[in-house]
């Protein structure tokens, strides 16, 4: 593929998809340099402020896990050129699986203690994500 010629729509659609699934593995990932609160943590600190050492570890495992997952997903959007759709159905299908598998292993690691619903995580992603600002 010539890089100065016009891109075709699956070409368009497939560097896209990579661009913001390598933009995902670094909003991920950065949040695990030295000093910083991994994203998953800060996520999980909505709802339980006062987190064990455990569960730290856990979240920032987590996190690489998830900046792993969209490292790869955005490797397989550009060298899976013959999938079309498919590809961004299994990069979909991946990261369900990844949300909700993890959400019902969970309790398997941390047995006893009582974690969100589905429902309240993603609503403590979306604040973490889209703080409140006040109003002036």
């Amino acid at each position: 593929m010539d890089w100065f010629e016009p891109l075709d729509a699956p070409a368009f659609w497939r560097v896209a998809s990579a661009c913001f699934l390598a933009g995902s593995a670094f909003f991920f990932g950065r949040t695990l340099r030295a000093g910083r609160i991994p994203l998953i943590e800060q996520i999980a600190r909505v709802s339980d402020p006062d987190m064990t050492p455990a569960m730290r570890r856990y979240t920032r495992g987590l996190t690489a896990l998830w900046s792993l997952y969209f490292a790869g997903a955005a490797a397989l959007a550009i060298g899976w050129r013959d999938a079309g759709a498919g590809a961004g159905a299994w990069v979909w299908a991946g990261a369900i699986l990844l949300f909700v598998g993890e959400h019902q292993l969970r309790p398997l690691f941390f047995p006893g203690k009582s974690f969100p619903g589905l429902g309240q995580q993603l609503r403590d992603t979306w604040s973490v994500w889209h703080p409140r600002r006040p109003v002036e």
